[in-house]
């Protein structure tokens, strides 16, 4: 199983070590073991799952900025889990607001030892306190109008919200608060996720 997620993924373009290959491995086989009860996620064949799941994840590692990620309706744990294997020096939140999806990634932290996931339990407009993310990851968690007014006290003045959705989606009339820039992000010629890529930022002045 090991082999097969490091195989698919190098065959995908992405640099993957075999402890992370393995790590991911593991990831996937909890998350295929809970689905039989939990029903975490609709995909349920494993090379799929490294496709779906694992590569689009990691597609997303290049675009991380700064040490502090925050993945807001985390869910099953994409892209946060994923992306925190082969990123261990930056610190993952993972904020998730169903409690049996919070259970899990609890679960999935402990069971692989990820010393740099943190699992909040609760709704991200209820997340309050913390320094500004320098990334704020959220994936088919709201509109992007709606999604912005719940993450905006994420957001420092240099912090990123990366935004995977579907690949029609309008920048131009998105009616994000206008205190934001929105941009669509170019896909790479991997082509590893299958939608569109938004990125929302404070602006400037």
């Amino acid at each position: 199983m090991h082999e097969r997620v490091l195989e698919r993924l190098n065959e995908a373009g992405l640099d993957v070590r075999p402890a992370e290959a393995g790590k991911l491995a593991d990831y996937l086989l909890l998350l295929e073991r809970w689905n039989r009860v939990h029903n975490l996620t609709g995909i349920r064949e494993f090379d799929e799952m490294i496709e779906r799941h694992l590569a689009e994840s990691l597609a997303l590692r290049g675009l991380l900025r700064g040490q502090r990620i925050a993945d807001v309706g985390s869910g099953a744990g994409l892209p946060g889990i994923p992306l925190a294997i082969v990123e261990p020096k930056k610190s993952f939140t993972l904020i998730e607001s169903r409690a049996k999806r919070a259970s899990f990634l609890s679960h999935v932290q402990g069971a692989l030892a990820l010393s740099n996931v943190s699992v909040e339990h609760g709704r991200v407009e209820d997340l309050r306190g913390q320094a500004p993310f320098d990334t704020v990851l959220a994936r088919a968690v709201a509109p992007l109008p709606e999604l912005v007014g719940l993450t905006a006290h994420l957001l420092g003045e240099e912090s990123v919200l990366l935004v995977p959705t579907k690949a029609d989606v309008d920048v131009t009339t998105s009616g994000v608060d206008d205190r934001f820039e929105i941009r669509r992000i170019e896909r790479d010629e991997r082509e590893l996720l299958k939608g569109a890529l938004i990125a929302i930022e404070r602006r400037v002045g």
